[in-house]
């Protein structure tokens, strides 16, 4: 058997090859019909207005611009290392920051595809690569001419590749349906907040900045963060989501950071966050005491409680009525970001105090049992994403064979 940097032992009539000997990079020029193709992190390479267009930035005069090409294999240098690595389902232009390659007659590009996004999703593409930003590395051309590749005989590449497009649309199509239940849960949730507010009218609507004891907006640069394990933390926006500030995933920093970067206000048990940008509009409480500083593109609400409860505070920013008021900042579509000032005019619900305890009780109880299945959804999203990657590890290092495995079965370590 032979062994290939992050995958392991492959079968014994497999070559090992450097990709520069498979892969021959392509750079042509830009035609005024292209549109932009991006590559996203989930592997798939498609024109931008085929996903979304909203979140990115375009550039003005589009220099260093090449050409794409369906069928090409594309990789992100610098998202690469998460994933971004795909065969291009259309023809359009990209940015400099990707590398274009067509691969020779011994290798099938879809099977290619399917190892380096194995290798990606390992860590070790992160390990190989130059580093750029937290959370990011420069995957180049140059590096990837060096990464070592099995190579099975062409017919099994074919095979392989083929199975695992079968097996990976059936794990996909069932995955899609559990993203569909959890968007659907989120609607509920939003309707049982909805409807606990219907009965208040508009003269109890006052502007946020009147219920609140502070208003911080994050308006520092990108902080640098520790190599090191600290007990101060950097929540960014990927931690709000549907109410609840995740700090599974956050930066550490140096004590001297998290002192500078909160000099406006340190966050507290019970503020609620909101995002302003990438993406706008979502929510959460900060239920932890932990030591933790605003990111980029943040607005923390303190509720003065002698006004609104927190958790009232909270549900509005959960509300459609918050939603209607965001879109109106976009000027009928649903804005990009919203800047600082616009934050301090957003109008809240604010019922009789009395009434705001047994409120929020109501709003808990209605959302409780659809936050509990949403929570089971995006667990099997999960599972399947596991299961997935499972079936793709094994086929790209012949650990079964695939012409006579279904590929149903092969889930050892996960749990489904």
């Amino acid at each position: 058997m032979t062994s290939v940097p992050a995958l392991g032992e492959i079968p014994s009539h497999w070559t090992v090859e450097r990709a520069k000997w498979l892969l021959n990079r392509r750079r042509r020029d830009v035609r005024l019909e292209d549109g932009i193709v991006t590559a996203f992190r989930d592997g798939q390479v498609t024109l931008r207005e085929n996903r979304r267009t909203e979140g990115f930035t375009n550039a003005i005069h589009e220099i260093g611009y090449q050409g794409i090409r369906k069928g090409d294999l594309v990789v992100h240098g610098m998202d690469g290392f998460a994933g971004a690595i795909g065969v291009s389902d259309s023809d359009g232009k990209a940015s400099p920051v990707v590398h274009t390659y067509v691969a020779n007659q011994n290798v099938d590009v879809r099977y290619v595809t399917y190892v380096l996004r194995t290798m990606a999703m390992s860590g070790y593409v992160t390990t190989l690569a130059k580093g750029i930003r937290e959370r990011s590395t420069a995957f180049d051309a140059p590096t990837l001419a060096n990464v070592q590749l099995p190579v099975p005989p062409l017919t099994e590449q074919r095979r392989i590749a083929d199975f695992l497009d079968a097996e990976t649309v059936r794990v996909n199509a069932v995955s899609q349906h559990f993203r569909r239940l959890v968007d659907l849960v989120q609607a509920r949730v939003q309707a049982v907040v909805d409807a606990a507010f219907a009965e208040y009218e508009a003269e109890s609507r006052v502007p946020v900045s009147t219920v609140c004891r502070a208003i911080v907006d994050c308006v520092n640069k990108t902080a640098p963060t520790s190599p090191e394990t600290t007990p101060y933390k950097m929540v960014r926006t990927s931690n709000i989501r549907n109410g609840e500030v995740d700090l599974t995933d956050t930066f550490c920093v140096e004590k001297e950071i998290f002192t500078e970067w909160n000099r406006r206000g340190t966050p507290r048990l019970g503020d609620i966050l909101f995002t302003r940008e990438a993406p706008l509009g979502q929510a959460g409480m900060l239920c932890s005491d932990e030591k933790v500083f605003l990111g980029q593109r943040i607005m923390l609400y303190r509720a003065n409680e002698s006004r609104i409860r927190k958790e009232i505070l909270l549900f509005n920013f959960l509300s459609s009525h918050m939603n209607r008021q965001l879109r109106l900042l976009g000027a009928g579509s649903l804005h990009e970001h919203m800047r600082v000032g616009d934050g301090l005019k957003l109008q809240v619900f604010c019922p009789p105090l009395d009434q705001q305890d047994a409120l929020a009780k109501q709003i808990e109880e209605g959302r409780d049992a659809s936050l509990r299945l949403s929570a089971l959804a995006q667990r099997q999203i999960a599972l399947l994403s596991e299961r997935r990657q499972a079936l793709i590890t094994a086929a790209v290092t012949g650990q079964f064979d695939v012409s006579t495995a279904s590929g149903r079965n092969v889930t050892e370590g996960v749990n489904v």
